[in-house]
């Protein structure tokens, strides 16, 4: 069964769909610089490919679900001293996950799982904030931050040295686009691309206020990003849409003793 993208669909098939889920899924990611070798919407991509997968195991499960339209702005401040990127305010961020949670809701779509490809700590917070302004103003509204990104353990699907260290467009992200669309990856640029290991000091660093620059990756990586390939890719995303699932059936299930 194909997934039920909103944008894609006219009203008459969400007023179908409606009765039959209340689960939206919400795919949003920054458009943010990663390296040289990715696009800008790597991020978004990444949400979309989990929303799509988790869709998927849902509807082999007998569950269907809603993937709503992606946002593909965020807050992206650790990369904003690269040209392109983009990059939101908190307070931006939180009224448009609230807006469209709320008006999700009122479709039906009452449970709601934001899936951000970006995992910046301001970020999360001000989707989480987005979320929490969201359920103060409806009550029917369950809707959270999936943890789908840092929560999953993707280390055994990886290749490079140090998966642990490996944070933004290496492996990982660069195994995404090789999969998703490999027409977008500057294959030229990604040879060039030694391993960068100085992810083992980012959390302290952005902690400081650092940007990209003060947290060793000069060229918008941190990671292995030539160790990144299609393989590699299906495996790391089939392991995030697991952690996915998991947390929306744990949802529904403590939702349901709630009655």
């Amino acid at each position: 069964m194909p997934a039920h993208y909103l944008f894609r669909m006219n009203t008459r098939e969400v007023q179908a769909l409606a009765p039959k889920t209340n689960i939206a899924l919400l795919p949003i990611g920054p458009t943010e610089v990663h390296s040289l070798h990715l696009p800008l919407g790597t991020d978004v991509e990444s949400a979309l490919e989990v929303c799509e997968r988790t869709s998927a195991k849902l509807q082999a499960m007998g569950l269907d679900c809603l993937i709503a339209s992606p946002i593909n702005y965020a807050l992206a401040d650790v990369a904003n001293c690269f040209c392109g990127n983009t990059t939101l305010r908190p307070e931006t961020v939180a009224a448009i996950v609230e807006d469209v949670c709320t008006s999700l809701a009122k479709w039906g779509f009452t449970h709601i799982m934001i899936m951000c490809g970006h995992a910046e700590p301001r970020n999360i917070e001000a989707l989480q904030e987005g979320a929490n302004r969201a359920m103060e103003r409806d009550t029917r509204i369950f809707a959270r931050v999936s943890n789908w990104l840092l929560g999953s353990n993707i280390a055994c699907a990886m290749r490079c040295a140090h998966p642990e260290w490996d944070i933004h467009a290496g492996e990982s992200e660069t195994a995404l686009m090789l999969m998703r669309d490999p027409d977008l990856v500057d294959r030229d640029i990604l040879q060039t691309l030694e391993p960068n290991w100085e992810g083992e000091f980012f959390p302290a660093r952005l902690a400081e206020g650092r940007d990209f620059m003060g947290c060793g990756a000069t060229q918008a990586y941190l990671g292995d990003p030539r160790a990144g390939c299609a393989e590699t890719g299906e495996k790391v995303y089939d392991i995030y849409a697991d952690f996915a699932v998991a947390e929306i059936l744990k949802d529904r299930e403590e939702a349901a003793k709630k009655g």
